[in-house]
């Protein structure tokens, strides 16, 4: 009989040790007693990394009190089945589980311990969510052609009204502001044309043009916020051979990383913008960096995670979502990519994005330039280096030193 039992044991331990559902189990104070290999698969931790720790370790900050719950429901003699929830992987990443938590008794029936079997549905989760946003920018491509259609005739008499003004007797700075409105304006017309630019591929819209002008018109467009908030801006323009892109859709991705950044220091700050020439960390391959820093409030892991996603935002009722997904979109039709780097602690607070784009430097005949694509002279002081730092925006009352968050762009 002892025999029999010993091979009843071993044949349980081995079904436990080979399935793919991460098993472990814990005493009933949470702490992890055992550990089969597909809880090692599904969590990253080995079982000699893991016995002896809390169950609790496995969960992220915002779901630590719902493990704790989930616990005092075994202490109770509860069965919890197919709970689904969020615990966290060893490098740090979510993993999206669904959970049966059920009670371990000793032959005597007594209660010492908690059972929970975990199975991994990421990728299930994962690809619904995938197919509710293409379903959301399916009916956003659908609303965007009808707002691009409404909004044409506004637009026109828009653009009479700036010819008329631009007739009359100006200063030479509201001349400047009124070429760049003017300027702003067809670009606008532009991408309502292309249905606000959502799911267009502007292969002819390419032109050989400058990065640091593109910058400095994206930096003028937000010259008023710079001032009213207190942001000194710093520019850092290594000598850069001109590039063919699209100036129109990098200046849309410029002017919304600054905006980002903008409202990320309400109260003042540092802005940090940088060009210089890098290469790509996958394949080696030469190219140009551009990097938007601020010394802000920072980002969680939480949202980074999510930050390229379409439609999520933390901006509440005044973001879309749309903003980075369409930036990353355009930045990947340039062959190039976005990374993000952010802290939240005191003492390095801050974020840092990061644009590759690989050189390009002749643009094939065929191709033509973005209507009304041409540089304007931006109200932005610089100095006559070449490779420069330039503290173009210096406000009364200058901010305190920037985070080293903000000094690693």
């Amino acid at each position: 009989m002892r025999q029999e039992i010993d091979r009843s044991l071993a044949l349980l331990a081995a079904i436990v040790d080979s399935s793919d559902d991460a098993i472990l189990s814990s005493n009933l104070d949470g702490v992890i007693t055992s550990w089969n290999k597909g809880a090692e698969r599904t969590f990253g931790y080995t079982e000699a990394e893991i016995l002896g720790h809390h169950t609790s370790e496995l969960a992220p900050e915002d779901s630590k009190e719902d493990a704790e719950r989930v616990l005092k429901m075994v202490r109770r003699g509860e069965t919890v089945d197919h709970y689904e929830t969020i615990r966290r992987h060893k490098d740090g990443s979510d993993v999206i589980v669904s959970m049966t938590v059920s009670p371990i008794r000793n032959s005597a029936g007594e209660l010492i311990g908690a059972s929970k079997v975990s199975r991994d549905i990421t990728s299930i989760r994962r690809a619904e969510e995938a197919l509710r946003n293409a379903d959301k920018l399916a009916l956003a491509g659908r609303m965007a052609a009808s707002i691009a259609h409404e909004i044409n005739n506004p637009l026109e008499a828009i653009t009479n009204l700036l010819y008329l003004m631009s007739q009359e007797v100006l200063s030479e700075e509201a001349h400047g502001y009124l070429a760049l409105a003017q300027h702003e304006l067809s670009r606008v017309s532009h991408i309502a044309a292309e249905t606000l630019g959502f799911f267009r591929n502007n292969r002819g819209s390419a032109a050989t043009t400058s990065l640091s002008e593109i910058a400095d018109s994206a930096l003028s467009l937000h010259l008023g916020r710079l001032t009213t908030c207190n942001i000194f801006v710093q520019k850092e323009y290594a000598p850069i051979p001109s590039m063919f892109l699209n100036q129109g859709e990098l200046r849309q991705v410029l002017v919304n990383l600054v905006a980002n950044a903008l409202d990320a220091m309400p109260n003042g700050g540092h802005l940090r913008v940088r060009i210089h020439p890098a290469f790509d960390a996958r394949t080696g391959s030469p190219g140009v960096r551009i990097s938007i820093a601020d010394s802000g409030s920072g980002m969680s892991d939480a949202t980074l995670r999510q930050l390229f996603e379409p439609f999520y935002t933390t901006k509440g009722s005044t973001g879309t979502g749309l903003g980075l997904w369409v930036s990353s979109q355009i930045i990947a039709r340039h062959k190039g990519y976005i990374s993000v780097r952010s802290s939240q602690a005191a003492e390095r607070k801050g974020t840092v994005f990061s644009i590759f784009l690989p050189r390009i430097s002749e643009a094939p005949s065929s191709e033509a330039a973005e209507p009304g694509s041409r540089q304007l002279s931006l109200p932005i002081e610089e100095s006559g280096s070449t490779s420069r730092v330039d503290a173009s925006r210096r406000t009364l009352a200058e901010p305190a030193p920037p985070s080293t968050a903000y000094n690693a762009a």
